[in-house]
């Protein structure tokens, strides 16, 4: 027993904003109760990294500067549509809680995924990359 809690000890602190390093959901993984209790270590673990101290709701500010650790440039607007995809009524409002962040990256479609696990700095860069996709597969190009 004393391997497996060092092992899953180190996992949870690897994930770090400061190192850049995400937590590596399966894809297959799409509902918090999927998520093995290590994933969700690292889950909780990434939400801290991107809140305030002795805060339990992520900010348009918390996500802001956690979302420029990762070398993204999220406008006011890229932002304010995260905290509506991720909201939670039980959440204050303009907010995002645990439950809201961890469900957004195990869903991988919103846009707080599309930005912490794709190489999308900004959601023009996104939105344009969405256009091109669907303009092929509408004409066969």
């Amino acid at each position: 027993m004393g391997c497996c809690t060092s092992q899953y000890s180190r996992l949870s602190e690897e994930i770090s904003l400061a190192d850049r390093i995400l937590p590596n959901i399966p894809p297959t993984t799409s509902k918090l109760r999927d998520l093995t209790s290590s994933e969700r270590s690292q889950l909780l673990r990434l939400f801290s990294d991107f809140s305030s101290p002795n805060s339990s709701h992520l900010t348009l500010e918390d996500l802001r500067s956690g979302l420029v650790t990762f070398g993204k440039s999220p406008s006011t607007r890229s932002l304010q549509r995260i905290i509506k995809q991720c909201h939670l009524s039980s959440a204050p409002k303009d907010t995002v809680d645990e439950k809201g962040f961890m469900l957004a990256i195990c869903s991988r479609r919103s846009l707080l995924w599309e930005f912490l696990y794709t190489d999308y700095d900004t959601v023009e860069e996104l939105e344009k990359e969405s256009m091109k996709k669907t303009k092929g597969w509408r004409f066969g190009v």
